[in-house]
């Protein structure tokens, strides 16, 4: 690029569009973090050992209840984006990723609203973005489809939300 690129910049810009968190780590450390809802605690946190350890330039992590994050890394910044969703999360998962963070019961409801309102998308969508934001940072195009996953345990966990899919369209 001829200009020092604005990464805040570009990430606040991001975020605001898509209506998900996003954050950049400088060296593994959070550096900045921007979103449309308050979260008193930032769900991230509990899986930021997981999202750091994705080296690739662009790749995604899934929790084990279906909270996606895409991760796009570019020297030694890491823009983490999410957590997105396909649906709305069920109030007893929201409850237990409360007590998880240690919300307080001030933040409570804050959290838990605050949740709901993140813009629901899919796993592609997400990933849409940080094809984007790649390209913008370093002029080099990847598609979907040249995006690996991950390992053997995100490729169960597609397995399984494609499964869970599946069945709320049956029923």
């Amino acid at each position: 690029m001829n200009k020092e690129l604005d990464l805040e910049y570009l990430c606040t810009v991001i975020g605001n569009l898509a209506g998900v968190p996003i954050r950049i780590y400088e060296n593994d450390t959070l550096s900045f973090y921007h979103s449309l809802v308050q979260l008193p605690k930032d769900p991230a946190t509990l899986w930021k050992k997981e999202l750091l350890s994705i080296k690739e330039p662009v790749g995604y992590f899934i929790t084990p209840d279906f909270d996606y994050y895409g991760i796009s890394n570019y020297k030694d910044q890491t823009i983490v984006i999410g957590p997105a969703r396909q649906s709305v999360p069920e109030e007893q998962y929201l409850h237990r990723l409360a007590f998880d963070l240690s919300v307080g019961p001030d933040d409570m409801q804050t959290f838990l609203s605050s949740m709901k309102v993140i813009i629901h998308m899919p796993l592609e969508s997400i990933l849409q973005i940080l094809c984007t934001i790649h390209y913008v940072i370093t002029g080099e195009k990847i598609g979907l489809n040249e995006l690996s996953i991950i390992d053997s345990a995100q490729e169960e966990l597609s397995k399984e939300i494609i499964t869970a899919q599946s069945e709320a369209l049956i029923d």
